[in-house]
């Protein structure tokens, strides 16, 4: 990962599991509320009051060392998809140890982290998720 890259990460003590963050996320990237297309992912374990599972990018890079076209690149300690770029071989996704790339209608998306500010950071009403 370099000692500039940015990712976001989940303190699962704070998480209540609300969901937000997800609805968040899926507004910003593809206009709709939906948790399936939510590029930031938390499975919650209601009974037990715990998170289960955080799927979030961590800005490792893995999958643009796989891109055959240059379509995800490092910038600023972030890993960008140019999907002018991108051949839709989904090589990326096989690639990422998180499984943090979302695949709609055969194109791949990943967090961006919002241009650098996140959404999902800031509408997280218990501060669960932040930028490290």
């Amino acid at each position: 990962m370099g000692l500039q890259s940015k990712y976001l990460s989940l303190n699962p003590e704070l998480c209540t599991g609300c969901g937000i963050c997800e609805l968040v996320c899926s507004f910003t990237k593809f206009k709709v509320f939906n948790p399936r297309l939510s590029l930031v992912k938390i499975e919650y374990d209601y009974e037990n009051y715990r998170v289960e599972r955080a799927t979030l990018c961590i800005q490792c890079g893995e999958c643009s060392k796989v891109c055959p076209t240059s379509a995800l690149h490092r910038d600023n300690g972030v890993i960008l998809l140019d999907h002018s770029l991108c051949s839709r071989c989904l090589a990326c996704v096989s690639a990422c140890p998180t499984n943090a790339i979302v695949v709609v209608d055969g194109t791949p998306y990943k967090c961006d982290l919002c241009g650098g500010r996140p959404l999902c950071v800031r509408y997280c009403v218990r501060g669960a998720l932040h930028v490290s």
